[in-house]
C-alpha cells in the first residue's frame, strides 16, 4: 500500500520558494481548493515529476521542464525547481527528492537541453544507490500504471476508448489495466515456459540427430526450430515496429485533432469573408437607395401644400375636360346640317343651329385648342407633383437608414470576428497541415501492412508448430530409452506452458468479472439515474451501461462517461495487488450537483487515501464537509499572492 505523507515543492510552477503540505496518515479525503491558474494541476504534476521525472501538459502531452520553474524566480535570474515527496510503502518510510537544475556553465537556460534532472531515494533513512533506487520506484509506482493514481478529471473520456478494440488509446489503457491487476506476472511466466519448452524441443532434435534411426526426423525438427526462431525474431521486430507506428499514429491523431480545429477556424474565416462581401454589397445598395431618396427628401417638408395644389389642379383638370367636351359637341351641332340633338334625337332646326353657333363663338378659346394646351400643361404639373408627393415618404426613408445601420453593425461584428480569427491563424503553416495529413495516411497504410505481416508470421509459426508436433509424435514412437529424459523434460515444459496459458485465460476472466461487479457497485452508488441496472465489461475492460430492461445504453453523455470512468478507477483500486492514493484534478467538472454529491459520498470506498484538487464552485466546502464528515482529513487553499505566486495555506474556516 502506497501512502503519501508529505509534499514539499520549491519554485515549482506558481509555488515560489519552498512550500510544504503534510497529509493525514488516516484513511480519508484531503481537499485542495484553488481557482483556475492557481496551481492545482501543478500539484498533481509535482507528484508525477517526483516519481517519473515527467510533467504532463494540456491534452496529455509532455510539458517543457524549462517552463515549469517559478516565473518570479526566473525574472530574478534563478532557474530550476525541486520536489520532495515523503511516502510509506510496504512498511517502509521513503523520501524521494528530484530536482531540475541548469547544467553547469549555463547561466540563462533557453530550453530543456540546458537542464539536468537528478534524484535520490532514501528508505528508512538509508540512501539507496541509483540502480536500486530506480528499481524501487518501478516496483512502487511504475510509470505505465501511474495514470490510475494520478490523473486529470478532464482526461477521463479517454476510457471511452476501451469500448473500441481498434483504438490505440484503448489498447494502451487496457495493457495498463492488466499491468496494475498483475496479469503480466502470469503472462511473463507463460512466456518463460514457452522458451523453456522450445529449448527442450531443440535438445530433443539434437538428440535425434545423433541416432541413425531418427536422424532424418531430428534434422527436420531442427530445421523447423531454426525457422521458428527466425519467425519469432521477425514477429518481435514487427510487433516493435507496430508499437512505434501506433505511437506515431497517436501523435499524429493529436496533431490531426488540432488540425481539425484549425481547419474549422479556416472554414469559419472563409464563411465570414463571404458574409462580409454580401453585407458590403447590401450596404452599398442601401446607400444608393438612400442617395436617391435624399434627392427628394425636401418634399416631405412641403407635402401639405403639394397635396392642396394637387387637389386644385385635379379640380381644374376636370373643369377643362368638361368644357372641352361641351365645345366639341357644340362644334358638331353647328357645322353638320343633318345633326341631331344627342338628348332628344330630333334634327337640329336652323334657329337652334344659330343659337349653337353663338354659344360656340363665346367659347372660341376652348374650341381653338387653348384648353387642350392647358390640360396638357396641367397634367405635366400633376405628374411632377404626384412624384414629389410619392417621394415625400419619411417612413420609407427611415427604414432605409435603419437597414443600412443594421448592415453596418453586422459588418463591424463580422469584421472583428474575422480579424480575431486571422490573428489566431497568423502562425498556421498550411503546408505543414497537409504534411500531417499525408503522414497520418502513410502511417495508417504502414500499420495495415505491419498488422498483415504479423498475422502472416503468426500463421507461419502456427504451421511450423503443427509440423514440429507431427514430427515429435513420430520421434516418440521411434525413440528409445536414451530419449526418455529429454522427452520428459519437453513434456513437463509443455504441460506447464499449457497450465499457465489456461491460468492466464481463467485469471483474466475472473478479473473481468470482479472488476465488472465492483465497477457496477460503484456506478450504482454514483449515478442518479435509477433506470441504469449495471455495467457490463468487455475483453478490453471497457464498460457498457445496461438499462434495467436488459438493453445497452448506446449513447452516453460526457457526464455518464465521467461516472463510468470513476467507477472503473474504483474497481481497479479494489482488485489491484498494487494499492495507492487517488489524486485527481477537477473530478467534478462535467457533473451536476446530484452526481457530485454521490461521488463525494462514495470516495472513501474507492481508495484509502484520496486527494481532490478542485475549485469551490465545483465542490463547495459545505457539501464536502457534510458528505465526508469524519472522512475529511484536511483542507487547503491555493491562495493568490500575485499572478506568478501561489501559497499553500491550511483552511481554518
Amino acid at each position: 500500500m502506497l501512502q503519501i505523507k508529505a509534499l514539499h515543492v520549491t519554485d515549482f510552477g506558481p509555488f515560489k520558494g519552498r512550500q510544504s503540505v503534510r497529509l493525514s496518515d488516516k484513511d480519508g479525503v484531503s481537499v485542495f481548493y484553488g481557482e483556475n491558474m492557481r496551481g492545482k494541476t501543478s500539484l498533481l504534476n509535482a507528484i508525477r515529476f517526483a516519481f517519473s521525472g515527467k510533467i504532463i501538459g494540456r491534452g496529455g502531452r509532455p510539458a517543457s521542464l524549462h517552463k515549469v520553474g517559478n516565473w518570479e524566480r526566473v525574472s530574478e535570474g534563478k532557474y530550476g525547481f525541486e520536489v520532495e515527496l515523503e511516502f510509506r510503502h510496504d512498511g517502509h518510510d521513503f523520501s524521494l527528492i528530484r530536482s531540475c537544475r541548469p547544467r553547469p556553465g549555463v547561466e540563462a537556460p533557453m530550453g530543456d537541453d540546458d537542464y539536468t534532472v537528478e534524484f535520490y531515494l532514501t528508505r528508512d533513512g538509508d540512501v539507496l544507490g541509483p540502480p536500486q533506487a530506480e528499481a524501487e520506484l518501478q516496483r512502487i509506482l511504475p510509470e505505465q500504471i501511474a495514470r490510475f493514481f494520478l490523473f486529470d478529471g478532464e482526461l477521463l473520456q479517454e476510457y471511452e476508448d476501451l469500448l473500441s478494440s481498434e483504438s490505440d488509446m484503448g489498447r494502451r489503457i487496457s495493457e495498463a489495466i492488466e499491468r496494475i491487476l498483475g496479469v503480466p506476472v502470469l503472462t511473463n511466466a507463460r512466456a518463460s515456459l514457452l522458451r523453456a519448452k522450445e529449448k527442450a524441443e531443440k535438445r530433443v532434435a539434437l538428440a535425434a540427430q545423433g541416432d541413425q534411426k531418427t536422424r532424418e526426423l531430428g534434422n527436420q525438427l531442427g530445421d523447423l526450430h531454426d525457422q521458428r526462431e527466425v519467425l519469432n525474431a521477425d514477429l518481435v521486430r514487427l510487433e516493435r515496429d507496430l508499437e512505434v507506428l501506433r505511437a506515431t499514429k497517436a501523435s499524429l491523431e493529436e496533431a490531426m485533432r488540432k488540425r481539425e480545429r484549425i481547419a474549422a477556424l479556416l472554414d469559419k474565416r472563409d464563411a465570414l469573408e463571404r458574409a462580409i462581401g454580401d453585407l458590403e454589397l447590401r450596404a452599398a445598395d442601401k446607400r444608393r437607395q438612400i442617395g436617391e431618396a435624399m434627392a427628394s427628401a425636401w418634399c416631405a417638408l412641403l407635402i401639405a401644400p403639394i397635396r392642396i395644389s394637387l387637389a386644385q389642379m385635379k379640380k381644374r383638370e376636370t373643369e377643362l375636360q368638361t368644357a372641352i367636351a361641351r365645345a366639341e359637341v357644340l362644334r358638331i351641332l353647328a357645322t353638320d346640317d343633318q345633326a341631331e340633338c344627342p338628348t332628344c334625337l330630333q334634327q337640329i332646326s336652323a334657329q337652334a343651329r344659330w343659337r349653337v353657333q353663338e354659344a360656340l363663338e363665346r367659347q372660341r378659346d376652348l374650341a381653338g385648342g387653348a384648353a387642350e394646351h392647358e390640360v396638357t400643361a396641367l397634367r405635366r404639373r400633376l405628374e411632377a407633383l404626384s412624384q414629389h408627393a410619392e417621394a415625400a415618404n419619411p417612413t420609407a426613408l427611415r427604414l432605409l437608414w435603419d437597414s443600412l445601420e443594421e448592415a453596418e453593425r453586422d459588418l463591424y461584428g463580422k469584421r472583428s470576428e474575422r480579424d480575431e480569427l486571422k490573428r489566431q491563424l497568423e502562425d498556421v503553416d498550411e503546408e505543414a497541415l497537409r504534411k500531417i495529413r499525408s503522414d497520418f495516411e502513410s502511417t495508417i497504410r504502414q500499420i495495415d501492412a505491419v498488422e498483415r505481416g504479423i498475422a502472416d508470421t503468426r500463421r507461419q509459426i502456427d504451421d511450423n508448430k503443427k509440423f514440429a508436433e507431427n514430427i515429435q509424435r513420430r520421434l516418440d514412437k521411434l525413440a528409445g530409452a536414451n530419449f526418455d529424459d529429454e522427452r520428459r523434460r519437453r513434456e513437463l515444459c509443455a504441460d506447464l506452458h499449457q497450465l499457465f496459458d489456461e491460468a492466464v485465460r481463467v485469471y483474466r476472466e475472473q478479473l473481468r468479472k470482479r472488476v465488472e461487479a465492483d465497477a457496477t457497485r460503484h456506478f450504482r452508488a454514483l449515478t442518479t439515474e435509477q433506470d441504469y441496472a449495471r455495467l457490463r465489461i468487455n475483453d478490453s475492460y471497457g464498460l457498457t451501461i445496461v438499462h434495467k430492461d436488459g438493453t445497452d445504453v448506446p449513447v452516453r453523455s460526457a457526464g455518464a462517461e465521467h461516472v463510468v470512468a470513476l467507477s472503473l478507477i474504483g474497481a481497479l483500486q479494489n482488485n489491484a495487488p498494487l494499492r495507492g492514493p487517488i489524486i485527481i484534478d477537477s473530478p467534478f467538472g462535467r457533473l451536476d450537483e446530484g452526481h457530485t454529491t454521490n461521488i463525494v459520498r462514495a470516495l472513501p470506498s474507492m481508495a484509502r487515501q484520496i486527494v481532490l484538487l478542485v475549485y469551490e464552485d465545483e465542490l463547495p466546502p459545505k457539501l464536502a464537509r457534510g458528505e465526508l464528515r469524519g472522512k475529511l482529513r484536511g483542507e487547503w487553499s491555493l491562495a493568490r499572492r500575485s499572478a506568478r505566486f501561489t501559497e499553500l495555506v491550511a483552511r481554518k474556516d
